[in-house]
């Protein structure tokens, strides 16, 4: 199944620019096709007005000359800055005033015109799925290489644990009502045992080794081929209208555990939802975000229609499959040792 909204009736390029993630994306495009010095890195502008100047003379048919490399580094920028549980950065303010809006505009179109771009509406590519896994704390990784698999993806216990949730955070803010309360400010299916993956791209291991938000910054990592069994039910989200969707038909109050650190990244105090993913793995076995609906979608309060609140879509990474039911996915026995080299991952020969 796919989510349908009313949003996508609008054009790519208008949907993109009402998102944080995909205005700091197009900057990022934007500085990097552009030869004044202050689009530099790790300079770059200082101020709105020089930001506003740089992006307004970029030459946007330079875009086309971007190679997927280039074009996923930007993005990659744009997903590590990612920060849903404190207030924008000088830059996220600055990207959403109408003037930068306005010369972003040219950017977003030119690159969703691009062949780079093209396949970044598609739903998910069973045929290359892959699992990432870093070291763990001491830089060591466990001693076996095969991934560790549970029976089940445990989203009754993650259930659990949210309820649980809610009822401290509640505690606490009457306890303490005028205190700020950070807590789990993701949306995804964890605490659980649901298993994460994206797809492989030519030369690339794994999109999730250069697209994550919250990256721990770890130079290594393993990734496994992962078979994908059958003809799982697949929710697709490209826009916030699918997120709202989904939301909307199996919904999970958290006003509580949501209330501070949403408000820091939206401004608003608001009824908060989830999905509720016990629910939803009846019906689906698998959620995929794709790349589009990453750049329209997360660090937004988006309204609901069919429950009294809103919800935020956060630390969901682009074209990240979250599989509810992990009967239909398969990690192969043997991992491929990924390393960092500069911006830039390569296959390493030691596992």
């Amino acid at each position: 199944m796919v989510g349908t909204g009313s949003d996508t009736t609008l054009d790519c390029a208008t949907l993109v620019l009402a998102s944080p993630r995909g205005r700091f994306f197009c900057a990022n495009l934007g500085y990097l096709c552009s030869s004044d010095e202050r689009a530099a890195n790790p300079y770059r502008p200082h101020s709105l007005a020089d930001a506003v100047e740089v992006l307004k003379s970029v030459d946007v048919a330079a875009l086309a000359e971007l190679s997927e490399s280039d074009v996923l580094g930007a993005l990659g920028f744009a997903t590590d800055w990612a920060r849903y549980w404190q207030p924008p950065d000088e830059e996220d303010i600055w990207f959403a005033t109408p003037e930068a809006v306005a010369a972003l505009h040219p950017i977003a179109s030119a690159m969703w015109a691009s062949a780079t771009t093209q396949w970044w509406s598609d739903g998910v590519d069973t045929s290359c799925q892959r699992m990432v896994a870093h070291p763990c704390k001491t830089d060591e990784f466990p001693e076996s290489t095969l991934p560790y698999r549970s029976r089940s993806a445990g989203l009754d216990l993650w259930r659990e644990h949210i309820l649980e949730a809610e009822e401290r955070y509640r505690i606490r803010r009457i306890e303490r009502p005028d205190n700020r309360i950070g807590g789990e400010w993701w949306s995804i299916p964890s605490p659980s045992t649901a298993l994460e993956t994206s797809r492989a791209r030519e030369r690339l291991g794994a999109l999730e080794l250069l697209l994550e938000e919250d990256s721990s910054g770890g130079g290594r990592a393993r990734v496994w081929p992962v078979t994908v069994r059958g003809n799982p039910r697949v929710y697709e989200i490209r826009s916030p209208a699918d997120w709202a969707h989904l939301v909307d038909a199996y919904p999970l109050a958290v006003p509580e555990s949501k209330r501070s650190d949403w408000f820091e990244t939206t401004g608003e105090y608001r009824d908060w939802f989830i999905p509720d993913w016990t629910a939803v793995s009846d019906d689906f076995d698998a959620v995929h975000l794709t790349m589009l609906g990453y750049l329209t979608t997360p660090g937004i309060a988006i309204p609901l229609t069919d429950n009294d609140g809103a919800t935020v879509l956060a630390g969901w990474n682009p074209d990240a499959t979250w599989w509810l039911n992990i009967d239909c996915v398969d990690a192969e026995d043997e991992p491929v040792l990924w390393r960092r080299d500069d911006d830039r991952w390569v296959a390493a020969l030691d596992p």
